[in-house]
């Protein structure tokens, strides 16, 4: 995809789009420090599912924040954290604060797959499909386990 593409004409096309991602919100699934770059499909009549990382527009404004603290208008790629009826619920990986409930016409693409240097991770792959799994099951207490392994990562940096 080139700068000026747009992944939500390119994927209302019907078309698969390949784009880098910005911001630590799926961190350490998708780092931006590592150049990691998505594959996203379009919908198409998918049904969504727990776990599924999805493209989604958020309602309002560009350059407003909601009571939450969202960013409006944006593009966003989160994961699935529920669906209830006709409603979903997303979450960021580096996240604990579910997002919701987004309509369904709010999602635009779902990713298939992660490319970091030159390898593809699809979310088929079964060490993607265990890990994503346990990370949702713990999202109450991911700033916890996030401090400690920032505390570990010292204590080894400075052995």
């Amino acid at each position: 995809m080139t700068e000026k593409q747009n992944p939500e004409e390119i994927l209302a096309r019907g078309e698969s789009v390949q784009f880098p991602t910005t911001g630590y919100s799926m961190y350490p699934l998708l780092n931006p420090d590592k150049r990691d770059q998505v594959i996203v499909i379009p919908l198409e009549g998918r049904k969504v599912k727990r776990g599924d990382v999805v493209l989604y527009r958020r309602d309002g404004e560009k350059g407003v924040t909601d009571a939450e603290g969202f960013a409006q208008g944006i593009l966003v790629l989160h994961r699935i954290h529920h669906v209830k009826g006709d409603s979903v619920y997303l979450v960021g990986d580096n996240q604990n604060q579910v997002e919701g409930p987004l309509r369904m016409e709010q999602l635009r693409g779902i990713m298939t797959a992660r490319v970091r240097r030159g390898k593809t991770l699809s979310v088929r792959n079964p060490l993607y499909v265990v890990s994503t799994r346990l990370w949702l099951l713990v999202c109450p207490i991911r700033p916890k386990l996030m401090r400690m392994a920032e505390i570990v990562k010292n204590l080894i940096r400075n052995k």
